[in-house]
Order: structure tokens, then sequence, then C-alpha cells
């Protein structure tokens, strides 16, 4: 198996707001259908998906391009941040000022969100279950649309270390993640490619600057 992990593009977020299930943004849309323009020479057997709107969007690009339907794996999805994902940022650093300063890191339950632990466990189960017991033996070509923290807690899995938050790796809009199957065990050749974005900008977790940078 070859594995394609790959981020959404960019969401329409609103001002002073945390991400929650907004759909993607125009730079997002326009992200997205360079993608697309990536993998539509590829045979690509398998593509799952978070059922999030932006990866929803974002996977349809793929399976416009390829000629592949794609199919949704929930347990894929993202952080749940509880209640957190209601209220505007100025509330949240109220609230929880500690979180604030940290949101990769910080536990969620408080605001009947997740742990990073329980995140992480969610999105192995998940992973494992619908991608990496079914087709890690077999000569297939997989791509998962995912979200920043979904794609690190992959690729801390693959690595057997513990999943502290998401910001180790560098995970952009779109970027894609390429893993393998070496001796029973994955082998992760590139991370955070976004070369197919050409001049288009990174988005806003990357303050605008052109891919190419």
């Amino acid at each position: 198996m070859q594995l394609f992990l790959v981020r959404h593009g960019e969401s329409d977020i609103p001002t002073g707001h945390i991400q929650k299930n907004f759909p993607l943004s125009d730079l997002g849309r326009r992200q997205a259908a360079r993608l697309g323009e990536r993998f539509g020479g590829m045979a690509i057997d398998q593509l799952v998906t978070s059922p999030f709107k932006r990866c929803l969007e974002t996977a349809q690009s793929i399976a416009d391009a390829a000629g592949v339907a794609r199919s949704e794996v929930p347990g894929l999805g993202a952080v749940d941040a509880g209640s957190l994902h209601d209220l505007p940022i100025t509330r949240i650093r109220e609230l929880y000022p500690e979180m604030a300063k940290m949101p990769g890191t910080f536990d969620y339950s408080p605001a009947g969100g997740e742990t990073p632990r329980a995140f992480a466990e969610r999105i192995t189960t998940a992973f494992v279950e619908a991608i990496w017991d079914r087709y890690r033996e077999q000569d297939l070509t997989v791509v998962c649309v995912s979200h920043e923290e979904t794609v690190n807690a992959i690729l801390c899995h693959a690595l057997g270390v513990d999943y502290t938050g998401f910001h180790a790796f560098k995970i952009d809009h779109t970027s894609v993640s390429k893993l393998d199957v070496r001796f029973g065990r994955a082998r992760i050749l590139y991370t955070n490619d976004t070369s197919h974005l050409g001049d288009l900008p990174l988005g806003a977790s990357g303050k605008g600057r052109p891919a190419s940078d």
C-alpha cells in the first residue's frame, strides 16, 4: 500500500471564532482544485475522507479529477473542542486562559471535548480499522483526506510515538504526506508537500505565504 495523507483546503472560519464545521473558503476551493490536478493522473484505489464539510469538498476535487468514489470515515474527524466551537475567541480566552496559550495540546475535556489521549485513540482506531488492517498488505493506492491534527496523530502512530498535540508535524492546507509499508511497518516518505499550490497562498495557518516560499 502507498498512502497519501491530505489536509483539507483553507476553510471559511468567521472572524473571531475557532474551527467548527465550516466549508472551504474561496482560497480553499482554489487550493482543492490544484490538489485535484495533482492527483488527476493517478490510479487511486480508495479515497477516504473525514465527514466534515471542508474535507468532503477537498476530497470531491480529488474524486472528480481521478474518477474515484469517496467514502466517509467518521472516526477520522477533527478534534472535539466541546462548547468552545460555539464561543468567540475573546470569551475562550476569558474562560480558559491556559487553553488559549496552548491550543494544540490543551485538554478540551473541561469544555466537554476530547483530551489529547482520547483524540489520538479515536484516530488510531479509525485509521487501523478503515485503512491499515484492510489495505496494508495489498498493492493499492489509498488517499485519506482529513485534518491537521488527524494527520499528526496518524504520523505519530506510524512512528510509534505518543501524540501530544497537532504541532509535531507542520501540515499546511492541502499538503500531501506519503507513507508506504516496509517489512509490515509504516514508512514515512515525506510530509507537508504543497508543491501543487504553485503561487497560491497556503492560507490562514501559513500567514498568507506563497506555498513556494
